[in-house]
């Protein structure tokens, strides 16, 4: 899977990027279907698409189920995971999304997202902001809780005017409402996603902000970089390319869209192309091949 170290990535225009690998639905914290996303990215001329929701798979097979005429639905997952106070997510592609043991831990997840949901809501009550578990709940449609949940009551309730600004005074990392993650390393989610026969790419790798940290979860078994995301300056962008060349590592890119939400990106925004698509599917072979041998 070499790749030629010469040249640089190359803007290229929203419509005429092949795939978009990270899209979140209802079932973790965004807003459209796996219908919805399905048909939102055929209108896009997309060929192939990921729902990479957190810690579920809860709507991989929905979205398979529309996956025909050369349009594909790559399975895959976006797993929680940390380094003391830093968050880091990893997405699994092409994870055994059926396996009764995968779906027990992701479970397990789910009932811990809970958990801290409550916990964010007794922090935000002592100081005079009232929230209900189960508007949050009605909100999330009982999929798998997180932040963003909260934030949209947060909204709901006239505590601030928009999601963004739920997390810049609520939600935000270092915030005294903040309640960490299940504390889990890298290195094991790692472990996880291998041992479910799935493709360990590091998600939004900018945002970690630290080469050093990037360099040791490559180091732990990390197998791909997501180059191409939103939150990624041309800087970081040009520099994750350069680390994936010369550690030879997968690159994939996807909008991180999380559906309707007005400060969401838009699916299709950002992604990647036919050949990053392609170096992920022989990946996945090669692991499967191993495995079975």
């Amino acid at each position: 899977m070499t790749r030629s170290t010469q040249g640089a990535p190359s803007p290229t225009p929203p419509n005429r990027y092949f795939a978009d690998l990270h899209i979140h639905s209802i079932y973790s914290d965004g807003s459209f279907t796996p219908y919805e996303i399905v048909q939102i990215c055929k209108r896009s001329n997309l060929k192939a698409i990921a729902i990479t929701d957190h810690d579920t798979v809860s709507g991989v097979e929905e979205a398979m189920f529309y996956s025909k005429n050369g349009f594909e639905v790559i399975p895959a997952v976006e797993m929680s995971s940390n380094i003391g106070d830093l968050d880091v997510h990893m997405l699994g592609y092409y994870v055994d999304y059926k396996d009764p043991s995968l779906l027990s831990y992701l479970d397990e997840f789910k009932r811990h997202r809970a958990e801290r949901v409550k916990k964010i809501i007794s922090k935000l009550s002592g100081n005079g902001v009232k929230l209900e578990f189960e508007q949050i709940k009605m909100v999330a449609k009982d999929c798998s809780l997180g932040r963003p949940h909260i934030a949209e009551v947060l909204v709901e309730n006239s505590y601030v005017k928009s999601i963004t600004e739920a997390f810049h005074k609520y939600l935000g990392y270092g915030l005294p409402y903040y309640v960490p993650k299940k504390n889990i390393h890298p290195r094991e989610v790692i472990r996880i996603i291998k041992e479910y026969n799935g493709v360990p790419v590091i998600a939004h790798p900018g945002t970690i902000n630290s080469e050093s940290v990037i360099y040791q979860l490559i180091i732990d078994g990390a197998l791909g970089i997501e180059v191409w995301h939103p939150e990624h300056t041309p800087r970081w962008r040009q520099g994750l390319y350069e680390i994936a060349l010369k550690n030879d590592l997968l690159m994939t890119g996807g909008s991180d869209c999380h559906g309707k939400h007005a400060d969401s990106v838009r699916i299709g925004l950002t992604g990647c192309g036919e050949e990053e698509v392609s170096m992920l599917k022989q990946c996945r072979d090669k692991i499967r091949n191993e495995r079975d041998s």
